[in-house]
């Protein structure tokens, strides 16, 4: 077997990069998309696009990162979200490699989002923590009138979003497949709320992915409701648990079977935020 490198992926090898995951992970996602997932300016400085092994010039393997500086609560937080960890069997015994010049970078929060079983043993193994498998389905439309003063803004939303989340909500807009709107009431103020439309039991249904307030949205959240069932025959909405300050009296409570996990050493679970992921990053299915 010809010598192998273990490299930075910089801006330069990122075609190279997305054109390997696009033929050896997910052919129904371009390399275009797959590029365009990893090539937002989400961190001025980010280091590189994650690592990868190459073989007489051909990329063999690689391990993605995405990087991105995150507002928690006031301050401003690194992150380096890993996903799309695969290897040619020929070297897969070069692949952990690919998972140690990842760790081995410091100064940054870490999450992992979307591993198959044997990825998610090996993180589990390193002290990360998971992050919760629960998600609320709540209906959308609700018989009975609530939240009268909410409206939804959505042509509108960045003007009436803080500054954090608006800067979230203009960031996100490159991804087409995304539903960002702003969600609340002028006594209350307004939360970002970043989702992604699909199927739940064969009707619509609307997979929240980020909520910026969980006050905010548990109070107005029907208003939201009825304007998805008007518009798009929204069934149900799905959002983490860990997003709501307390259990809705109705609805009903799923698990999510994927494993997540993330690292940390003053960040909370209820801080991890499926923004700045391949989750909002790639057209996923719900």
């Amino acid at each position: 077997m010809s010598s192998v490198e273990l490299l930075p992926i910089l801006d330069q090898d990122l075609e190279a990069a997305c054109r390997f995951l696009h033929e050896n992970i997910n052919r129904t996602i371009s390399p275009q998309a797959w590029q365009l997932a990893y090539s937002q300016p989400w961190m001025a400085d980010a280091p590189n696009h994650g690592f990868m092994l190459v073989a007489e010039g051909r990329v063999v393997g690689v391990f993605m990162a995405i990087y991105s500086e995150q507002t928690i609560r006031g301050v401003t937080e690194r992150f380096c979200n890993q996903n799309s960890w695969i290897v040619l069997k020929p070297y897969r015994h070069l692949g952990l490699g690919l998972w140690r010049a990842l760790q081995a970078q410091s100064g940054y929060h870490v999450t992992m989002l979307t591993p198959n079983p044997t990825v998610a043993k090996v993180y589990q193994t390193r002290r990360y923590r998971p992050i919760g498998d629960r998600v609320t389905v709540l209906p959308a439309p609700l018989p009975w009138p609530l939240a009268r003063q909410a409206r939804v803004v959505v042509e509108d939303a960045q003007a009436v979003l803080p500054p954090d989340a608006a800067r979230d909500l203009v960031h996100h807009r490159p991804f087409p497949w995304l539903t960002q709107l702003a969600l609340g009431d002028a006594q209350r103020g307004y939360c970002l709320v970043v989702g992604k439309l699909g199927r739940w039991k064969r009707l619509p249904a609307l997979r929240i992915l980020h909520v910026s307030d969980g006050e905010i949205f548990f109070s107005c959240h029907s208003a939201l409701g009825r304007y998805l069932f008007r518009r798009h025959g929204v069934m149900t909405l799905h959002i983490p648990s860990r997003y709501l300050p307390v259990r809705p009296g109705f609805g009903l409570t799923i698990l999510d079977t994927q494993p997540r996990m993330f690292l940390s050493d003053r960040l909370e679970e209820r801080d991890i935020t499926w923004l700045y992921t391949e989750l909002v990053a790639l057209d996923l299915p719900m």
